[in-house]
């Protein structure tokens, strides 16, 4: 009974609601315009009002955005948001100062980026009306826009209650020593493999997201790596929050990363990886979904377990596996 309700949410989980059925158009429309303007590399930054105040869902909106491209069919790369975000703290660089050209080009130029979407919430009796803009980084020339409305809810009117400050700088304690980010990742180790977690998201309005880079730190060989499921296609693993409810994922909601059933027949031999080069890193997000259909992600502390698969050598497409429990505190933004 409790497997055939967690393939059930599994199922409902693309099912969308108005917000990401919106926000997915936006990023198609977003996609289209950027492959026409030939942008190969693009950087999202945080949504926010008319005078440049920022708020959490103009954050959640910009990562959503960000998501959307990575999962999508496209021609261009993203930028990820955590390497954005240390750019501009290193060069002193703000989101609300990109508008500059001048200031555009230089984050062109330490990140590699050619364009940059820019967007804007504005709140209209019961929607708010969504619009992103594509500026080159050369000229701050806009090539490029969409707008959407989503119905504003329960959930949106939080994020939105929940103001921050889009001035991203890199600042001093009076002790002379860098404060600690309420962002700052959690680093876990397997062999060569280095794991850095991301602060967990509140995903489509009830599941939570969770974002790691896995970095091969060898500079002389490749690793292999792949996420573990069952054979219903369930990951090996979950999200456990404050109030003691699971969260679980599927192979289909998970993004830069295999999701492989290692059977009984197969013992230890994987044969379906991600390979990560010497030096190279990957991103992977994953949802959760509730296993109980009336519980919702809430914001606070959450327990992760989930098991990864390495493969040290992978020789005419196979190699012998070892399990990786990763287990870890998050925090909820």
């Amino acid at each position: 009974m409790i497997l055939l309700l967690s393939l059930m949410n599994l199922q409902a989980f693309g099912q969308g609601q108005s917000l990401d059925t919106e926000l997915t158009g936006l990023t198609e429309k977003l996609a289209a315009r950027i492959k026409s303007a030939e942008k190969k590399k693009v950087a999202v930054l945080d949504f926010t009002d008319l005078q440049g105040n920022g708020n959490e869902f103009g954050k959640y909106l910009a990562e959503q955005l960000n998501l959307d491209f990575v999962m999508g069919e496209k021609n261009f790369s993203v930028l990820d948001r955590a390497n954005l975000k240390s750019i501009l703290a290193e060069h002193k660089l703000t989101a609300k100062g990109l508008v500059d050209p001048d200031n555009a080009k230089k984050l062109g130029m330490f990140a590699g980026v050619d364009a940059l979407i820019l967007g804007t919430m504005v709140p209209m009796n019961q929607d708010v009306e969504l619009t992103a803009k594509i500026i080159t980084t050369d000229t701050a020339e806009i090539v490029g826009a969409a707008k959407c409305k989503v119905k504003t809810d329960d959930f949106i009117k939080q994020l939105m209650a929940r103001t921050n400050s889009v001035e991203t700088r890199a600042t001093e304690s009076s002790t002379g020593e860098a404060p600690k980010s309420a962002d700052a990742k959690i680093v876990k180790t397997s062999g060569d493999l280095r794991i850095e977690l991301e602060p967990l998201r509140i995903a489509d309005g009830s599941k939570y997201l969770l974002t790691m880079t896995l970095t091969n730190t060898s500079k002389e060989r490749s690793a292999w790596a792949a996420l573990s499921t069952l054979q219903n296609g369930t990951l090996k693993g979950s999200i456990t929050d404050a109030e003691g409810y699971e969260f679980i994922s599927g192979g289909n909601l998970v993004s830069g990363l295999a999701a492989v059933y290692l059977s009984y027949y197969d013992g230890d031999v994987l044969h379906e990886v991600t390979e990560i080069k010497p030096g190279d890193s990957t991103t992977v997000t994953v949802k959760f979904v509730s296993s109980n259909s009336s519980h919702l992600a809430t914001i606070g502390a959450c327990r992760l377990q989930l098991d990864i698969m390495t493969v040290k050598s992978f020789r005419g497409g196979a190699g012998a596996a070892s399990t990786y429990n990763l287990t870890s505190e998050l925090t909820v933004k």
